[in-house]
C-alpha cells in the first residue's frame, strides 16, 4: 500500500516561530503547497525539501513574504509554466512568486508536478493590458475588463497536452469562492468549470459534496467563503480516499491564520478507486445556498 497525503495552507504570513509549523509537521503530510510563509523554521527544514521564491505586491514590488512548496523527496524547480500568448508568459514571469511551480520526485511515486497558488484579491493593472486582447482568456462571466491571477495560470495549464494523464497537483489561495456568485455570476464557477475541463479536479468538494469554508472574514468574522483550492488531475483523483479541513475552532479561535488547510489522502494500493463522485454545477450552487441558509 502506497499512501500519499498532501496539505495546502495560507499560513497568513506565518514566521519561524509560528505554531502552523507545529500543525504542518504533526500532519506529516509528503508534499506541503503554503502560501504567505514569511519564514521556514529549521525543523522543517530538515524534514523537507524546500521550494520557494517571494510574491509580487499590485506595484510590482517584492513583499515580505513567500509562496513555498516543500516535499519529502526531490525539488526541481525546472517546470516553467507557459501560455500560448507572449503576454500571458510576460505575466506568468511577472507572477513567477505567485503562481509557484516544480516537479516532485519521490521514493516509490511518480513524478508529481505542483504549483502552489497565491493569487492576489486584486486584477492585473490595467497599465500592463493597454493595447492586448485579452478575449481568449478572459472569464466570460466577469463584468468588466479585468484580467486575474487565475486567469493567467489557466492559459498556462491549457498548452499541457495530456495533462488529465500525468501526476499534477494546483492547489492554493485562488481568492475565489463561489459564494461570490450568488447575486450575480462573476466567474468564480467558470473558473472551476475551466478547471474541471482540462482534467483537474477540486478535491475539497467533490468528496464532502458540500460547500466547505475555509476562509474567516476580517470583517465581522464570517466564515462563509472557500477561498482554498486543491485541484488534482485524474491520475491522483482515482486515487483519492479523503479530503477534509484543519481544525478551524483552534486555528481562527488562536489567530493562527485566517484560513484552515485542506488536507487530502490517497491510496494508490487500489488503482482506479475512488470515493469521490462526479458534480456539476447545479450540485454546487445549491450546496452554497442550503449552506448559507442555516
Amino acid at each position: 500500500m502506497q499512501r500519499l497525503k498532501i496539505i495546502n495552507w495560507n499560513v497568513r504570513k506565518a514566521k519561524s516561530n509560528s505554531t502552523a509549523w507545529d500543525i504542518i509537521m504533526q500532519a506529516d503530510a509528503d508534499v506541503v503547497t503554503l502560501q504567505e510563509v514569511a519564514g521556514i523554521p529549521d525543523f522543517v527544514k530538515d524534514r523537507y525539501k524546500v521550494h520557494q521564491k517571494q510574491t509580487v505586491s499590485k506595484s510590482g514590488i517584492e513583499q515580505k513574504f513567500a509562496t513555498a512548496i516543500l516535499a519529502k523527496g526531490d525539488i526541481s524547480d525546472d517546470l516553467y509554466l507557459q501560455s500560448d500568448f507572449e503576454w500571458v508568459n510576460k505575466e506568468l514571469t511577472h507572477f513567477s512568486g505567485n503562481l509557484l511551480a516544480c516537479q516532485v520526485k519521490m521514493e516509490g511515486f511518480a513524478p508529481i508536478h505542483v504549483v502552489s497558488v497565491y493569487s492576489p484579491a486584486w486584477p492585473i493593472p490595467v497599465t500592463r493590458l493597454e493595447g492586448i486582447d485579452i478575449a481568449p482568456i478572459k472569464l466570460k462571466q466577469n463584468p468588466g475588463q479585468d484580467i486575474w491571477c487565475s486567469e493567467i495560470l489557466w492559459s498556462a495549464l491549457c498548452t499541457i497536452p495530456d495533462l488529465a494523464n500525468e501526476y499534477w497537483l494546483v492547489a492554493g489561495d485562488f481568492n475565489s469562492s463561489t459564494t461570490f456568485d450568488l447575486k450575480r455570476p462573476r466567474g468564480n464557477q467558470e473558473i472551476i468549470d475551466r478547471m474541471n475541463a482540462l482534467g483537474l479536479t477540486e478535491c475539497l468538494f467533490s468528496y464532502t459534496k458540500k460547500l466547505t469554508p475555509t476562509f474567516k472574514n476580517a470583517c465581522g468574522g464570517k466564515v462563509i467563503h472557500q477561498l482554498d483550492h486543491m485541484y488534482v488531475s485524474d491520475m491522483l483523483h482515482k486515487a483519492l480516499i479523503s479530503t477534509y479541513i484543519g481544525d478551524a475552532e483552534h486555528i481562527f479561535g488562536n489567530s493562527i491564520s485566517d484560513h484552515v488547510p485542506i488536507i487530502s489522502e490517497f491510496n494508490f494500493k487500489t488503482p482506479g478507486h475512488s470515493l469521490a463522485c462526479d458534480f456539476d454545477q447545479m450540485d454546487r450552487s445549491e450546496s452554497v445556498r442550503i449552506y448559507l441558509e442555516k
